[in-house]
C-alpha cells in the first residue's frame, strides 16, 4: 500500500522521504566528519599508544586509558558510518543528470537552508515552469531512490 504525500503541482511518493531526509543531513553528517577528524587527530596527539610506556616515573591510570581508547573506537566507527553515508550520496547525485537535475537537488536538498519549491522554480537558476520542476525533481527523486535508496 502506497502512502502520497500531496504538495502543489504534484505528488510526491513517501518512499522518497527517508532519502530526503538523508539528503537534507548532508551537509550536518560532512561537518560532524570534520569534527570527529579533528577530535580524533587530538586524541591521537594527546595519547600515541604506538610508543611504549615506560614505567616507574609518571603515573598511570589503566581505567583512562581503557576509556580513552573506547572513546576513539566509538568515534572512529560513527565517523566510519557518517563516510559511508556520504560517499553513496554522491555516488548516487553522479547518475543524475548535470545540467537539470543535479541543479535542482543541490539547491533544495544540499544547502544550509531548505528552500521552498516555488523559491526555486521561480528563481532564474531554473527556468522552468512549476509544472516542470516537479516532473523533474520527481525523476531525480526516482533516479536517487534507484540507485542508493535501499542502501542508506
Amino acid at each position: 500500500m502506497a502512502f502520497y504525500i500531496i504538495f502543489r503541482g504534484g505528488i510526491i511518493v513517501s518512499k522518497h522521504k527517508r532519502l530526503i531526509g538523508v539528503l537534507l543531513e548532508y551537509r550536518k553528517l560532512k561537518r560532524r566528519v570534520e569534527a570527529i577528524d579533528i577530535q580524533l587527530e587530538y586524541n591521537q596527539q594527546a595519547i600515541d599508544y604506538e610508543v611504549p610506556r615506560v614505567q616507574g616515573g609518571g603515573s598511570c591510570d589503566p581505567v583512562y586509558d581503557v576509556v580513552e581508547r573506547r572513546l576513539d573506537s566509538k568515534l572512529a566507527r560513527e565517523k566510519e558510518e557518517k563516510e559511508r553515508i556520504i560517499d553513496l550520496i554522491e555516488v548516487g547525485l553522479g547518475v543524475l543528470d548535470k545540467e537539470v537535475e543535479l541543479p535542482l537537488i543541490e539547491a533544495k536538498y544540499l544547502q544550509d537552508s531548505v528552500e521552498r519549491d516555488n523559491m526555486i522554480y521561480n528563481s532564474s537558476s531554473f527556468p522552468y515552469s512549476a509544472s516542470q520542476y516537479y516532473r523533474v525533481k520527481k525523476r531525480a527523486l526516482e533516479k536517487l531512490e534507484e540507485s542508493i535508496g535501499d542502501l542508506i
